[in-house]
């Protein structure tokens, strides 16, 4: 277990307890609810792909971007969904603006990058079993060389980050599941 990992680990198990997550890694997520997760998610994958893109912290990690792949698995689903984005997804957006706009915060981004994609490197073969649809975000053509490449990058400076990001997980999850 990394360092950063150890500094997350409490936040990670609460976001693995929201409603929202038990409900998704029950197996028994319905389409439409399914869907609304990746309406959010799919924006909050543009926007922290392309702003780390931007300061070139994805560099060395061909293969993480998920949004496309995102678009992909709603496209399938449902093609014409739309709706505003919650709240908490717009006050998250908000964060990782507020990052990208400071020089010297900017590096955290890659904190963000940390919460979402290693989750779905790890846990992406379960859920992608448990979820309608094909599941293409969780599918990675060299995983095993992706985390080796994601570790080396890693840094203890992103756990406070790493674990705000988490704050804000826990946020949205539970405004997807009180939307059900």
């Amino acid at each position: 277990m990394t360092i950063l990992r150890e500094s997350t680990n409490l936040k990670h198990r609460e976001v693995e307890q929201t409603k929202f997550v038990q409900y998704l890694l029950s197996g028994n997520i319905v389409e439409k609810d399914y869907v609304s997760f990746l309406f959010e998610f799919r924006t909050i994958y543009e926007v922290i792909e392309r702003l780390n893109h931007k300061y070139g912290y994805l560099k060395d990690l061909e293969g993480i971007e998920r949004a496309q792949a995102i678009h992909d698995d709603l496209f399938e689903l449902n093609d014409g969904y739309f709706r505003p984005l919650l709240p908490s997804t717009i006050k998250y957006l908000d964060r990782l603006n507020e990052l990208s706009e400071d020089a010297s915060k900017r590096h955290l981004l890659f904190a963000h990058v940390y919460v979402r994609h290693m989750g779905d490197l790890y846990g992406g073969k379960l859920i992608a079993r448990l979820i309608p649809g094909s599941g293409r975000m969780y599918v990675f053509d060299d995983r095993p060389k992706l985390i080796k490449s994601f570790n080396e990058k890693l840094t203890i400076d992103l756990a406070d980050e790493a674990n705000l990001a988490f704050d804000y997980y826990i946020s949205i999850f539970d405004e997807l599941y009180a939307n059900l």
